[in-house]
């Protein structure tokens, strides 16, 4: 426990007294338990293990707290995927005022890896059993325009916001500078528009990387209202699969699990009301039954 002096003389503990860290709930698990417990003879590795898988569901489904990035783009117009990036939320860049801008995801070109082929389309390996590939894809600078790309891009920029269409391809209606994810390269490429420009990667994180090795446990930190959340996930997969636990007991667990679990979404996740005034501020369109 911080003093108020501490806290607030300290850039480095601003906002994080709602935060609890990883080696902080698996202690409080160790020290809850009673010598009659159903794990009370658990180590701590595997207390441990449990955990961490718990952390890394809880930030899928229910944390999913942001994390923002920001870089200079190399020349080869590409980013490393962060090592704990599950998805991401906005790619933009920013100007000299601090100004993010958003850009938008091109589609149209495949980063599908070649298989290499012979005269009767069936696959070629190498000495080893391996399918031989081909080169990797056409950098973002080489997906051309045609005269029909630039008449469909201006038609889609004057119409656009008249119909809702979820599945446009935004990169053909905003002018801020296209990328594609190519997930089994591991990088964000960029189109030559985002050339010189500082790139900000906002994404969801699987919430495990800390960036300092064999300093997990303290670097991990998750929300403080998803502390008995995880604990009641430690304690039923610690017992699901054990023959000496009666299944009453594993029943009883699971149903705690999944309830904890649900009340910590609804408490992170709650919208405020200013929250909804802000979200309806304007709507004047009434939603019928059946629409």
């Amino acid at each position: 426990m911080i003093t108020s002096e501490e806290y607030y003389n300290d850039p480095k503990k601003f906002g994080n007294y709602q935060y609890i860290t990883l080696e902080e709930i698996i202690n409080d698990f160790l020290m809850s338990r009673d010598s009659d417990d159903y794990t009370s003879t658990t180590p701590r590795f595997k207390v441990l293990y449990q955990a961490m898988k718990g952390v890394r569901e809880f930030y899928f489904d229910i944390l999913q707290e942001v994390r923002a990035i920001e870089l200079e783009l190399s020349p080869n117009l590409n980013v490393i995927l962060p090592p704990d990036f599950v998805s991401y939320v906005r790619i933009s860049w920013v100007d000299d005022r601090g100004q993010l801008h958003p850009m938008a995801q091109d589609n149209r070109k495949s980063i599908a890896q070649e298989y290499l082929q012979d005269d009767n389309f069936a696959y070629l390996f190498d000495d080893e059993g391996a399918v031989l590939q081909g080169e990797t894809q056409l950098p973002m600078d080489e997906i051309q325009f045609d005269e029909e790309d630039e008449a469909a891009i201006d038609k889609d920029r004057f119409e656009f916001g008249n119909n809702f269409e979820p599945n446009k391809d935004l990169s053909r209606v905003f002018n801020n500078g296209r990328y594609r994810i190519n997930k089994s390269a591991g990088v964000i490429e960029f189109g030559s528009d985002a050339k010189g420009r500082m790139i900000v990667l906002e994404y969801i994180s699987d919430g495990l990387y800390t960036g300092v090795e064999g300093n997990s446990e303290q670097g991990i930190k998750v929300h403080k209202f998803a502390e008995e959340a995880i604990s009641s996930f430690i304690f039923y997969q610690l017992i699901k699969n054990r023959r000496t636990v009666p299944q009453s007991e594993k029943m009883r667990a699971r149903k705690e699990s999944f309830n904890n679990r649900r009340i910590a979404k609804q408490r992170i996740n709650g919208l405020k009301k200013s929250e909804l005034s802000q979200i309806f501020k304007g709507s004047t369109k009434w939603i019928k039954d059946g629409e």
